[in-house]
C-alpha cells in the first residue's frame, strides 16, 4: 500500500504508517476520534468505498457533459429538416402567387424589340443553369487552395486547463517540524504552440498541387461547354419563335383568304352561280384554316415561355423579335470542321485535362510506398514549469526536431488505391477516344444535314413560287367560272402549304449551321466564353 497518502473518511484524517510491517496493513484510529480504543478497522474496505463513491461521481459527470455536448452541437431530427423544407416550399408558393412580390424579384423584365444579340447577352447573364455551373470554378479554386496544405506549414495553438484529484507528495524533517513537499499541483495550465513544415511525401506534394491546377483547368472546360449550351439553346429557342410567328402569319393569311373566299361564294349564291355546297365546302375550309391558326398560336405561345425560361428573364414579358430567318450557304469541308473542332471543343479539352489529373493523383497513390519527413516546433508555457514539477510558476519550453514515418503495411490500402486509380486513369482515355469518335459523328451529321436543309431550301423556293402563280391563275380562272370552287380551294392550301415548308427549310438549315458550330465549338469565340461568365445584362 502507497504510504505518504491521506484520505478522508469519516469526517476524520487516516494516515497509512510509513513503518514497515509484515502481514496485512491496518488503519489504527485514535480513540479520540470518537471510536473506542482498541477498535481496528480494515484499510481495504474503506478505499474500496471511497473509490467506489469517486466512480459514481465521474459517471455522473461524463453523462451530464455528454449530453450536454449534444446539445450543443445542435443535433436536429430528419422531422425538424423535413418540416423546414416545407415551410420554405409554402414560402415560395405564396410569392409566386403574390403578382407585386413576383414583380419585385431579381428576374428582369423586358419588353419592345429583342434582337439575337440581346437574346444571348440576357441568356448569359441570368440563365440559371449556367450560374449553377460557374459556381464549379469556385468549387476548383477551394480545392486549389487546399492543395497548397502540402506545401505551407501548419501552425496551431493549444491551451489545457486540468484539475488533478490528488497529486504525489511525502514528508520531510525540517528544524522547524515536519514539511510536506508535492510533486506537482491540482491545478495545472499549459499552452502551446507548434508549427509543422512538410519536408517529403514521395511525390505527394507536387501531384497534390498539380491534380488542383489541373482540376481547375477542367472546370473551366466545362463552364465553357455550358456556356455554348446555352448560347445553342437561346438560339434555337430564338429561331423556333421566328418560326412560329412566320406559321401564324401564315394562318392568319390563309383565315382571311378562305373568309373572303366564302363571303365571295355567298354572293355568287345570291346571284343563283353558287349552290349550298359551295358556300358549305367553303365554310369547311375555313373552320379547317381557323383550327391551324389556333394549334399555331398555341406552338409560339409555348416557344416563347421556353425562350424567356432560356433567358431567365420573367414570364411576363412582353417583346418581339425583330431578326428574320435567313437563308446563308454554308461552304465547309468535313476535314476544316474536323480540324477546327479539335481544336476547339470544350469536351475534347476537359478529357484531355482529366488524363492528366488522374495521373497526377496516380503519382500521390503511389508515394504511400515511400517515407515522409516533415520538420515540427514545439513551444509551451505551463504551470507548474515545464522543467521542475515542483515549482508552481509559469515556465516555458521548446523543442524542435525532424520525424520521418514509413509505412510498411497498411492492410492494403495502398496497393487497392493504386489499382483504383490505374482504373480510373484507363477510364479517362477511353472517354478521350469516345469523345472523339463523337465529335467525329456530330459534325458527320451537321455537314449532312446542312445538305440536306440547302436542298430542300432550294427546292421549296421554286415550289413557292409556283404555288402563288398556281393561285393567281386559280382566282382569274374562278371569276371567269373556268375553274371550279374545288380547283380554288386546292390552289390556296397548296400555297398555304408551300409557304409553311419555305420557312420550315430555312428553320432546318438554321438549326444545322447551329448544330455544325456546336460540334466544332465554336458557338463563342476568341475565349468569349471565359468572359461570358461573369457578364451580367441589365434591361429595364
Amino acid at each position: 500500500m502507497k504510504r505518504g497518502a491521506k484520505y478522508l473518511a469519516s469526517g476524520f484524517t487516516v494516515r497509512l504508517s510509513s513503518l514497515k510491517s509484515t502481514g496485512s496493513e491496518r488503519i489504527v484510529i485514535p480513540a479520540e476520534a470518537g471510536i473506542q480504543d482498541g477498535h481496528e478497522l480494515m484499510g481495504p474496505a474503506l478505499l474500496l468505498a471511497g473509490e467506489m463513491k469517486v466512480i459514481r461521481e465521474k459517471i455522473i459527470g461524463l453523462t451530464i457533459c455528454g449530453i450536454v455536448t449534444l446539445a450543443l452541437a445542435g443535433c436536429v431530427s430528419s422531422e425538424r429538416f423535413y418540416g423546414d423544407v416545407s415551410l420554405s416550399r409554402n414560402a415560395a408558393y405564396r410569392q409566386w402567387k403574390n403578382r407585386k412580390e413576383r414583380q419585385e424579384r431579381s428576374q428582369p423584365y423586358i419588353s419592345g424589340k429583342l434582337t439575337i444579340k440581346d437574346c444571348l447577352k440576357l441568356a448569359l447573364g441570368n440563365n440559371k443553369v449556367l450560374q449553377r455551373v460557374v459556381q464549379e470554378k469556385e468549387v476548383a479554386r477551394g480545392e486549389r487552395l487546399k492543395s497548397y496544405s502540402a506545401v505551407l506549414p501548419t501552425i496551431g495553438l493549444s491551451g489545457e486547463y486540468r484539475r488533478l484529484d490528488r497529486v504525489t507528495s511525502f514528508e520531510i524533517d525540517t528544524p522547524g517540524g515536519k514539511e510536506t513537499v508535492a510533486f506537482g499541483d491540482p491545478d495545472n495550465y499549459s499552452a502551446g504552440l507548434r508549427v509543422t513544415q512538410p519536408i517529403f511525401a514521395g511525390g505527394s506534394i507536387p501531384g497534390r498541387v498539380n491534380a488542383a491546377k489541373l482540376l481547375s483547368l477542367l472546370t473551366d472546360e466545362t463552364v465553357r461547354a455550358a456556356v455554348q449550351d446555352v448560347v445553342y439553346a437561346a438560339e434555337n429557342a430564338y429561331y423556333h419563335v421566328l418560326l412560329s410567328q412566320h406559321l401564324v402569319q401564315i394562318s392568319a393569311d390563309a383565315v382571311r383568304s378562305a373568309q373572303a373566299h366564302l363571303d365571295n361564294v355567298k354572293q355568287r349564291q345570291q346571284g343563283g352561280v353558287a349552290s349550298d355546297f359551295d358556300v358549305l365546302r367553303a365554310e369547311v375550309e375555313l373552320s379547317n384554316f381557323q383550327a391551324e391558326l389556333i394549334q399555331n398560336r398555341n406552338a409560339i405561345n409555348v416557344a416563347k415561355a421556353n425562350l424567356i425560361k432560356v433567358m431567365g428573364v420573367s414570364q411576363d414579358s412582353d417583346f418581339v423579335l425583330s431578326d428574320e430567318l435567313i437563308y446563308v450557304p454554308s461552304e465547309m469541308t468535313m476535314e476544316q470542321a474536323v480540324e477546327i473542332a479539335y481544336r476547339n471543343r470544350p469536351d475534347l479539352f476537359s478529357r484531355e485535362f482529366d488524363i492528366k489529373m488522374q495521373m497526377e493523383l496516380l503519382k500521390v497513390a503511389r508515394s504511400r510506398y515511400w517515407p515522409s519527413i516533415s520538420g515540427y516546433y514545439d513551444n509551451t508555457w505551463s504551470k507548474p514549469d515545464p522543467h521542475s514539477m515542483m515549482d508552481i510558476e509559469w515556465g516555458h519550453a521548446w523543442q524542435a526536431g525532424v520525424t520521418a514515418m514509413l509505412p510498411i503495411f497498411d492492410g492494403l490500402t495502398r496497393d487497392g488505391e493504386i489499382i483504383e486509380q490505374k482504373a480510373r486513369v484507363k477510364q479517362a482515355q477511353i472517354d478521350l477516344i469516345d469523345a472523339e469518335e463523337t465529335t467525329l459523328f456530330e459534325l458527320t451529321k451537321a455537314l449532312l444535314s446542312i445538305q440536306d436543309a440547302e436542298e430542300f431550301v432550294q427546292s421549296q423556293r421554286l415550289n413557292l413560287t409556283r404555288a402563288q402563280e398556281g393561285l393567281r391563275l386559280a382566282e382569274v380562272g374562278y371569276k371567269e367560272g373556268t375553274n371550279t370552287q374545288v380547283e380554288m380551294i386546292d390552289a390556296q392550301a397548296a400555297l398555304t402549304k408551300a409557304r409553311v415548308l419555305h420557312y420550315q427549310a430555312i428553320y432546318s438549315h438554321l438549326t444545322a449551321k447551329l448544330d455544325l458550330q456546336k460540334a466544332m465549338g465554336t458557338l463563342t469565340k476568341d475565349g468569349s466564353a471565359r468572359r461570358a461568365q461573369t457578364s451580367a445584362v441589365s434591361i429595364k
